[in-house]
């Protein structure tokens, strides 16, 4: 899989502006090269921002600058659709069934949405046509969910190879016993093998140097617990630090002195965004937003 220079992954609480600061970064970053920001966002905010008439494909937005809007039922719908092939494709006795009940059972169960951001950063990460892709998140919970999944989804398919591959063991000697032609060729192991892959190469990228995580706060106890915890699962799971704090919406006022005091001795670089006037919603107020901010201090962390 051919690796995007830098994914650079924006992650805070639902409210605290990971769009605005998606969209900022983006923009800044395109000083460097050519520059995707994608949405994983089911509450679509990217749409209004920008204008982006419809969902799904990329638009360009600016010169260097792309985005695209995943609409989350499209993607379950075709995870749906693919999986009802592989069924009719390697079980062709299950065809049978009544398919539409296996459909609802794919689109209701749970996981489902944590599948489809999986398959949308893997389709992210393999991209060879920009240089830097911010993707804005869904909020916190799922978003992590879904960065650790690929590493357990390779523990289970590393033991349904080796169940698949016994069986195929045992049909080889049972073959031979009988004196009957045994072909190796197995549609099911070889559908184990390419999703081992998949998993391993995606888990691999996230924990890897072209990988960059943004966490994004606002001067509230609750956001900042999120950027606590983000920041311990970073640790823990994949052994890496933030490469850069944002607090958004930041006011001087005595109700938020304790938080900022709190955000401040986090050891990590920052960034600080004050409340507008107005809050911005269009492209051009982004612009005039990112006036406010260094550039060149933003810019140094993703060279």
């Amino acid at each position: 899989m051919v690796i995007t220079k830098h994914v650079i992954l924006v992650i805070g609480k639902g409210g605290v502006g990971k769009t605005t600061v998606s969209i900022l970064l983006s923009l800044t970053l395109t000083d460097l090269g050519n520059s995707l920001l994608y949405s994983l966002d089911p509450a679509k905010h990217l749409i209004k921002y920008l204008g982006i008439s419809d969902v799904m494909r990329h638009h360009k937005i600016a010169d260097k600058l792309y985005a695209c809007q995943l609409d989350l039922d499209v993607a379950i719908k075709k995870i749906s659709d693919h999986y009802v092939e592989l069924i009719r494709e390697l079980s062709p006795s299950l065809s049978v069934l009544n398919l539409d009940n296996i459909v609802n059972t794919i689109k209701y169960s749970p996981g489902i949405e944590e599948e489809v951001f999986i398959r949308e950063l893997h389709k992210l990460y393999s991209t060879e046509d920009y240089d830097y892709v911010v993707v804005d998140t869904p909020p916190t919970g799922i978003t992590l969910r879904t960065l650790i999944l690929p590493k357990l989804y390779t523990v289970w398919i590393e033991k349904l190879i080796e169940i698949r591959e016994r069986i195929i063991s045992l049909r080889y000697s049972i073959a031979r016993t009988l004196g009957k032609e045994f072909k190796f060729k197995d549609s099911v192991l070889e559908k184990l093998y390419e999703q081992r892959n998949i998993y391993t190469t995606l888990w691999e990228s996230i924990k890897g140097s072209n990988t960059s995580f943004v966490l994004v706060s606002n001067p509230e106890t609750m956001p900042l617990l999120e950027v606590h915890e983000v920041i311990k699962f970073l640790n823990t799971e994949f052994s890496k630090e933030p490469k850069l704090l944002v607090m958004n919406k930041y006011t001087n006022t005595p109700e938020s002195e304790e938080v900022m005091r709190s955000f401040n001795q986090l050891p990590y670089s920052k960034v600080f965004i004050r409340k507008a006037d107005r809050p911005p919603s269009t492209l051009s107020d982004m612009v005039e937003l990112l006036k406010n901010l260094d550039k060149d201090e933003l810019l140094k962390h993703f060279k």
